[in-house]
């Protein structure tokens, strides 16, 4: 199916739920590990892939996000599973009506395409922070007798409240755990307890050999969303792992490059070289805020420090001692040294 790309997305819970869950591995994890095993059964999941699409009203992205997958059946043909998260802080009582026009919007798209309609599996996940009793079912929306019942299209939705399942539920698959948990407890005070069993989890998925791209949004998000956590508080967890150390250069190569393509869109604009510098420069201001606990008033003088560094290899031999040094201060001599050395050309 054609779809257009999804929207630019700044809130970070729904940037974290797409990044998470829309890795195809994932998916199917999560799929195999939580959907009804009946359902599961009638789906190959070896063809599941994600469809590059959002169909939630601009003014509800605030507070929601989506995902779509199209998978083939085993019986033939095709179905889609359509992933609506909810990430309001209370539940919303319509948000079956929501999801209908959201099938019926699928659909519209699929009919233009290929003339014909495909199954739709509605799921729900939320993490608010009081408990969901909305409706399941879109006829309950509405005051009817039983006569007229019989003529209002009535349908169900999955639905999987974070908050409600228990740790070890969250726990049932290694690739996982890791990000279910970090989205249960992100709004609560609880998550400063539960970092450093997340963030291990997280090291273990590192070690295996996959979870790369999982360690940097994860860490992201904590940084963005847990507000009862403090970057302080993370970089010890992280650097306390038998492997933290690597864990954060990895990370800390993941930011450069993020940095290094912000700086080439932007580059169209203003210049590729100092499009690249800014986003260099931005990623790695990043990096010390996590790793060192900077607070701003510090890293405005840093920056105004790598402002001066005009050379790309030395930013990003930077960006390898920031990730490395033991004490901030190792990465202050090297920064005055490439500053005093600008200087002097």
């Amino acid at each position: 199916m054609s779809s257009p790309k999804p929207p630019h997305l700044t809130n970070p819970h729904d940037r974290f739920f797409r990044h998470f869950l829309g890795h195809p591995q994932r998916a199917r994890a999560f799929i195999r590990t939580y959907l009804p095993p009946e359902l599961v059964a009638s789906l190959n999941l070896d063809t599941l892939q994600v469809e590059q699409t959002s169909f939630i009203d601009a003014e509800l992205r605030s507070h929601q996000g989506d995902l779509l997958f199209r998978v083939s059946l085993r019986t033939g043909g095709d179905a889609y599973l359509y992933f609506l998260f909810e990430h309001k802080s209370y539940p919303d009582p319509y948000v079956v009506w929501q999801i209908l026009r959201y099938m019926v919007r699928i659909w519209e798209q699929i009919w233009r395409k290929e003339k014909h309609l495909t199954p739709v599996v509605p799921v729900v996940v939320y993490h608010g922070e009081r408990s969901w009793d909305g409706p399941k079912t879109f006829v309950e929306l509405m005051d009817a007798p039983d006569e007229v019942r019989a003529y209002i299209p009535t349908f169900r939705y999955l639905f999987y409240d974070l908050t409600a399942l228990e740790d070890d539920a969250l726990r049932a698959n290694v690739m996982l755990a890791a990000g279910l948990l970090l989205m249960k407890y992100i709004r609560q005070p609880a998550l400063r307890d539960q970092l450093e069993s997340i963030i291990k989890l997280l090291g273990e998925m590192v070690a295996a050999g996959s979870g790369v791209e999982a360690a940097v949004a994860l860490l992201r998000y904590v940084a963005e969303a847990g507000r009862y956590v403090t970057e302080e508080d993370l970089r010890d967890v992280v650097n306390a792992l038998p492997k933290g150390g690597e864990i954060m250069a990895t990370v800390a190569q993941k930011w450069l490059e993020e940095g290094m393509q912000q700086g080439l869109q932007q580059g169209l604009q203003q210049g590729l070289q100092q499009g690249m510098r800014e986003g260099m420069i931005k990623a790695l201001l990043a990096l010390l805020r996590v790793r060192f606990g900077l607070e701003e008033t510090r890293l405005e003088g840093i920056r105004a420090q790598l402002i001066s560094v005009e050379n790309i290899e030395q930013l990003e031999a930077l960006h390898i001692i920031a990730a490395q040094a033991e004490h901030l201060e190792t990465f202050e001599q090297a920064l005055n040294e490439m500053t005093k050395s600008s200087a002097e050309h």
